[in-house]
């Protein structure tokens, strides 16, 4: 008998925001940090209202790069967040668009099936695809998934920073700001 195939995805995605929470683990050697994200980038700068929870979502990681130790709170960063799961059917679901957290469960709903199936989990997409379509095909038909139904799974979230600064340098919104008469 064949060994059933994982219906695992990996998702990454990069984000730029503002650092909420740098906490390091019991074991003083992992941590994780909460960065806040706008749900809208403007020209004008960083949409987003504390008072309005709607207005951003907060992505809380584990630091694989150890940066939870230099970060704090008000700190500006660009990070690599990358989502690992494993899919299961349930037969209903709530998409949950607040957020992301390191082991939470989130439950989506599948948006295209066929060779590869496409979850939406609110906050981020997920992909899952499998190496041999045969077996894919009947690891999702023994999973009972289809296109509009809903699945679920336990995520563990990463997050690699890339650079951290100002509010200008890490959004990219630096202007400078001259007289409009010239200087003498």
């Amino acid at each position: 008998m064949a060994a059933t195939q994982k219906l695992t995805f990996e998702s990454s995605f990069r984000v730029k925001g503002k650092v909420v929470e740098s906490v390091m683990c019991d074991c003083e050697e992992e941590g994780h940090v909460g960065i806040r994200v706008a749900r809208q980038m403007t020209r004008g700068g960083w949409a987003y209202s504390k008072e309005d929870r709607n207005s951003y979502f907060d992505v809380v990681a584990y630091s694989a790069d150890g940066q939870y130790a230099r970060l704090r709170p008000g700190d500006w960063v660009e990070a690599d967040v990358t989502v690992h799961g494993r899919v299961s059917r349930v037969p209903t679901g709530e998409i949950d668009r607040r957020g992301i957290s390191d082991g939470h469960r989130y439950e989506g709903r599948v948006s295209k099936g066929g060779t590869s199936i496409i979850v939406d989990f609110g906050t981020f997409l997920a992909t899952v695809k499998g190496s041999d379509s045969e077996t894919f095909r009947r690891a999702i038909e023994s999973e009972g998934i289809r296109k509009g139904g809903y699945v679920e799974s336990e995520c563990a979230v990463e997050a690699a920073v890339i650079r951290h600064g100002t509010k200008e340098e890490i959004l990219g919104h630096t202007r400078r700001v001259f007289p409009r008469r010239g200087h003498t």
